[in-house]
C-alpha cells in the first residue's frame, strides 16, 4: 500500500516558491502536480482550515467556526479560543468537538494510523486527531500529546522542545528530528503529516515577503529537505505520495480596526447585545440572546455603512437579512456557526516587498501580514502533489480546496468516501485518469440602501459537481 506524507507550511502562497528561496519545495513542484486554482475554506484562519483537511467537509458541517468563536451548546456567555485546553474542556463536557469523524477516526476501521506533528498553534495540533487516544494514531505538539503517555516517551529520545521564537526554525527542526527517527521510521503510519508554523509566524511579526519572512522560510525549507532526502533513501517510503500544502493565502494589513470600541461608540440601541469573535480579516457576531433577532437589521445596516465593511452574510436561523448573503451560500451554516460573519474590505494594491493584497485587520499592526477574510489573495493557497498516484510535471487548473485532501487520501488507500463528506477525490491529478474536469461559477449578491449610501456586495464560487469552493467576496459602497 502506499503511504501517504503532508508537509504543511503555514500560510505558503503559491508565488512564493521559487529556485532561490525554497529550493526544495520548487523542485518538487516542478516534478509533481502543482495545483494553480487551490482554495482554504473561510474564515481563511489555520485551525479552520485544519480541521477541514482531516474531515473533508466546510466549516459548517465539522462545527469550527473560527480561530475564536462561541460553543452555544458548552458557553453561550464567552467567546473563546481554539487552543488544546479549550477545545479539551468541550471534549471533558461529554461534548463533540468537531461535527463529523476526521481521518484517523475513518481510517482506524481498517487498522491504519495518521500521526501528525506541529509545531504551530495547540488549536492546530488539536484538531488533527483529537480522539487519538480512541481511534488510534497521534497528535504531537511542544506542549502536549494525543495519547498523553507519548509526550514522555519523546522526552526521553529526543530531549525537551527549544522555547518558540522568531523565526521558528529551532522547534521545527526539532519536529523534523521527530519526525523522521520516530513518526516515519518507527511508528511508519499509513498517514503521516508534518506542520510548520512559517512562513505565517514571521509575516504576522514582520510582514508578507519581508527579509525576515523570507529568510524563515529558506529554513523551513532547508529541514523540508531533510525529510525529502530521508525519503529518497528510506525503502520503507521512496514509494510514498507526498502533498505539500498551505492553509491559506496572506494579506498586508491595511489599518487595524478596533471593532470592539467601535461598536461600543456607534449609539447602536444594542451594541451590547453582541459577543464578537475577532479573526483577523474577520469578525464572528453572535447574539448575546438569541432571542433578539430585532438587533440585527440595526447591526447590519452600520457595518454596510463603514468603509472597512467588507462582505456580510448571515445564518438563516435569522430569517431572511436584507443587505447580506446567507451562511450556507459560503458553507458556513452549522450548529456553532455565527449569527453574523463580517469579512473586512480589501484591494490588490501590492505591498512594499511586490506581494498583492492589503486588508483591514482586527489586530496586529499596519504593514504586517494577515488572514482571515474572503479576499481573493486569502482564498488562494498552495497544494503540490508528487508520487506514484500524481502526474509529474503537471498543471492542475481546476477548481480544488483543502476540503479535498481528506477523499484524495481516502482513495490512495483504497477506502470509500462517506456520504457526508463535501470535498471531492482529485482524480485529475492521477495517473492513467481521463476524467474531463467541467467547473462553473456562481455569484451571489446582496445590496442595502441606508443612510451612508448604497453598500453592494459578491460572493463568487465555483464548484466542481458538488464540491464548493470560494473564490473571492468583494463588497463596494456609494455615498
Amino acid at each position: 500500500m502506499t503511504k501517504i506524507i503532508l508537509a504543511v507550511f503555514d500560510g505558503l502562497q503559491p508565488a512564493q516558491i521559487n529556485s532561490v528561496d525554497t529550493p526544495n519545495l520548487f523542485r518538487v513542484s516542478q516534478n509533481g502536480a502543482f495545483f494553480e486554482n487551490h482554495h482554504p475554506v473561510f474564515p481563511s484562519v489555520t485551525r479552520v482550515n485544519a480541521a477541514s483537511m482531516v474531515t473533508g467537509v466546510n466549516p459548517g458541517k465539522h462545527w469550527l467556526a473560527g480561530n475564536s468563536f462561541v460553543a452555544r451548546d458548552y458557553d453561550d456567555s464567552k467567546v473563546i479560543l481554539a487552543l488544546n485546553v479549550q477545545l479539551s474542556e468541550i471534549r471533558n463536557a461529554g461534548l463533540e468537538v468537531l461535527g463529523v469523524p476526521t481521518l484517523q477516526e475513518i481510517i482506524s476501521e481498517k487498522s491504519m494510523e495518521y500521526v501528525a506533528i506541529g509545531v504551530g498553534t495547540s488549536g492546530n495540533a488539536y484538531v488533527h486527531n483529537p480522539l487519538a487516544d480512541v481511534y488510534g494514531g497521534a497528535t504531537i505538539h511542544p506542549e502536549f500529546t494525543i495519547p498523553h503517555r507519548l509526550h514522555k516517551e519523546l522526552e526521553g529520545l529526543f530531549g525537551g522542545w527549544p522555547e518558540e521564537q522568531l523565526p521558528n526554525t529551532p522547534r521545527y527542526k526539532k519536529a523534523v528530528d521527530i519526525f523522521i527517527e520516530y513518526v516515519l521510521g518507527k511508528i511508519n503510519p499509513e498517514v503521516a503529516l508534518i506542520w510548520s508554523s512559517e512562513p505565517d509566524k514571521s509575516q504576522h511579526a514582520s510582514g508578507v515577503g519581508s527579509d525576515a519572512a523570507q529568510a524563515a522560510l529558506r529554513q523551513a525549507d532547508a529541514e523540508f529537505g531533510r525529510i525529502m532526502e530521508y525519503i529518497s533513501t528510506s525503502s520503507q517510503h521512496q514509494n510514498s505520495d507526498l502533498m505539500i500544502l498551505s492553509d491559506h493565502g496572506y494579506s498586508t494589513i491595511t489599518e487595524v480596526i478596533d471593532i470592539e470600541t467601535l461598536l461600543e461608540s456607534s449609539n447602536l440601541a444594542g451594541s451590547d447585545g453582541w459577543l464578537l469573535a475577532q479573526n483577523g480579516g474577520c469578525v464572528l457576531f453572535y447574539l448575546k440572546n438569541q432571542e433578539d433577532v430585532y438587533l440585527i437589521p440595526e447591526l447590519v445596516e452600520w457595518l454596510s455603512g463603514q468603509v472597512w465593511c467588507g462582505t456580510l452574510c448571515a445564518s438563516e436561523r435569522l430569517g431572511e437579512v436584507k443587505g447580506t448573503i446567507p451562511l450556507s451560500s459560503i458553507m458556513n451554516e452549522g450548529k456553532r456557526s455565527a449569527d453574523i460573519i463580517m469579512s473586512f474590505h480589501w484591494d490588490s494594491s501590492d505591498n512594499v516587498d511586490g506581494y498583492a493584497g492589503h486588508v483591514f485587520s482586527t489586530g496586529g499592526a499596519k504593514n504586517l501580514g494577515q488572514h482571515g477574510s474572503i479576499s481573493l489573495h486569502e482564498m488562494n493557497n498552495t497544494l503540490i502533489c508528487s508520487g506514484p498516484t500524481f502526474l509529474e510535471g503537471e498543471k492542475i487548473l481546476s477548481p480544488t480546496g483543502n476540503t479535498d485532501i481528506l477523499p484524495t487520501i481516502l482513495s490512495i488507500l483504497g477506502e470509500e468516501l462517506p456520504a457526508h463528506v463535501e470535498g471531492r477525490i482529485l482524480e485529475e491529478s492521477f495517473k492513467g485518469s481521463d476524467n474531463e474536469i467541467i467547473s462553473e461559477m456562481k455569484i451571489h449578491e446582496a445590496s442595502l440602501s441606508t443612510e451612508f449610501g448604497t453598500y453592494s456586495q459578491e460572493i463568487t464560487i465555483s464548484a466542481v459537481g458538488q464540491t464548493q469552493y470560494i473564490e473571492e467576496g468583494r463588497s463596494w459602497l456609494k455615498k
